[in-house]
């Protein structure tokens, strides 16, 4: 079965193409572009990352040499009267650090700075995952004003028929007028959709700060027309128990998991932290009185009469006790929505199957036969309304649940933080739906 790309494809209607969209649309692979470089809460992260790459960079520096002087017996009395008793001293002391006190800092602003990266993917994730659902709002009312036009033109052309029967008398001018009420009708409902489209298109610009220049967005892709000629949309859905065996890959997992490794480094800090450091120095002493001169050595280390940091080795403990019981919980809560969303997905998937290879062929032949029938007089005009509003609800119905599968697809993909998603350079090469990521993930046997 040939595959397609879920994220840059959507599946498909059945429709003519509106004036516009003969112009070049927007891909859903551009918006994601424009939203990693220009998106505010993206954009932060740059600023917040030069804070944490100035903090390793503190982390790793070692304490400096001290030099200190001093005097003594300056301006005393009797035989130290004036300068004749001075004594100074002359030393520089280095302190030394125990426990690989150093190491430990820049581990743990190495912690930091990892679980940073996977709070910007997972940021990176969300912002894509709303663009991309703004993306299929768009394509949704994209795909109804096609409808819309379509549905204009065969009820002009059933309004030019009639009055064509009605100027012969085979009609009444009642026809004609509930034709041309139907047909003004529609061009409201039109109006109300070009609002939304344009209204949708300002918030999809949104994402990256930017003007709408664009006109159009891909259309809902792809199809297939069955043996006996009806249209169907090919998808299929990932196994259920390859989705659940992805979950330790979901983003707030990973999240949790670095926290994890990161109050184990603040704990191994700790632990340096309580062994004493040694001073060190050496120095000269010179004395007026004598006219003498020695050398002077120091050395000095604080006494650890109690482990001054096991506060906060004992609070690091209890933290990773808590991460990991929120892990669980979260791994459960991220096992059920998958489960509740891939049975949404199921059930819109068979929605979908039903109104393309039952209801829309009924609507068709609904619509062939009442127009048989109208020029043979056996129905009014308002039953030939019914039947066009039925085949054009019908299409309508697979335009919303095509969108809606979209987006189950598209929340399974977030809840298992798919990486097509939120790595770009991925995102539109290899779809998770696509062969060169069969051998990693459960999308690869979708579509």
């Amino acid at each position: 079965m040939k595959k397609f790309s879920f994220l840059i494809m959507g599946l498909a209607v059945c429709m003519p193409q509106p004036v516009w969209a003969v112009q070049t649309p927007l891909s859903l692979k551009t918006v994601l572009q424009r939203t990693q470089a220009n998106h505010p809460s993206l954009q932060l992260y740059k600023e917040k990352a030069a804070v944490i790459e100035a903090n390793r960079l503190q982390a790793g520096l070692s304490p400096n040499p001290e030099l200190s002087f001093s005097l003594e017996n300056v301006l005393g009395s009797n035989e130290a009267q004036g300068v004749s008793g001075i004594e100074g001293t002359l030393l520089i002391s280095q302190l030394f650090e125990r426990g690989d006190k150093k190491l430990r800092r820049i581990a743990e602003q190495d912690s930091k700075l990892a679980q940073f990266q996977i709070e910007y993917q997972l940021t990176q994730l969300d912002v894509f995952a709303d663009a991309t659902a703004q993306y299929y709002r768009v394509m949704r009312l994209q795909s109804l004003l096609a409808l819309s036009q379509t549905q204009q033109s065969t009820v002009s052309d059933a309004l030019n028929t009639i009055k064509q029967r009605a100027a012969a008398g085979a009609v009444s001018n009642a026809d004609v007028a509930r034709m041309q009420f139907e047909y003004g009708t529609l061009q409201l409902e039109q109006q109300q959709l070009e609002s939304e489209f344009t209204t949708a298109k300002l918030r999809l610009a949104q994402y990256w700060l930017g003007e709408t220049d664009f006109n159009t967005v891909q259309k809902l892709l792809p199809t297939r027309r069955s043996a006996n000629g009806n249209v169907k949309t090919e998808l299929s859905l990932p196994n259920l128990a390859d989705l659940h065996n992805s979950i330790d890959m979901a983003p707030e997992i990973q999240l949790i998991s670095q926290q994890v490794l990161a109050e184990q480094a603040t704990m191994q800090l700790a632990s340096a932290n309580s062994i004493a450091d040694l001073t060190l120095g050496t120095g000269v002493r010179f004395d007026n009185a004598s006219n003498s001169a020695s050398l002077l050595f120091e050395a000095a280390m604080p006494l650890q009469l109690r482990n001054s940091q096991q506060g906060n080795i004992k609070a690091a403990r209890a933290q990773i006790d808590f991460l990991s019981e929120q892990q669980q919980l979260i791994r459960q809560s991220l096992k059920q929505q998958i489960s509740q969303t891939y049975t949404q997905a199921q059930n819109r998937q068979r929605r979908l199957l039903q109104l393309q290879s039952k209801l829309l062929p009924l609507a068709k032949t609904l619509i062939s036969q009442s127009l048989d029938s109208y020029r043979l007089g056996q129905i009014s005009v308002l039953q030939l309304l019914d039947a066009q509003k039925e085949r054009f609800n019908t299409e309508q119905a697979i335009i919303d649940t095509q969108i809606a599968l979209l987006n189950s697809h598209l929340l399974l993909q977030r809840l298992i933080g798919n990486t097509s998603l939120s790595a770009l350079n991925n995102a539109h090469s290899q779809s998770p739906l696509s062969k060169e990521t069969a051998t990693s993930s459960p999308w690869s046997n979708t579509l």
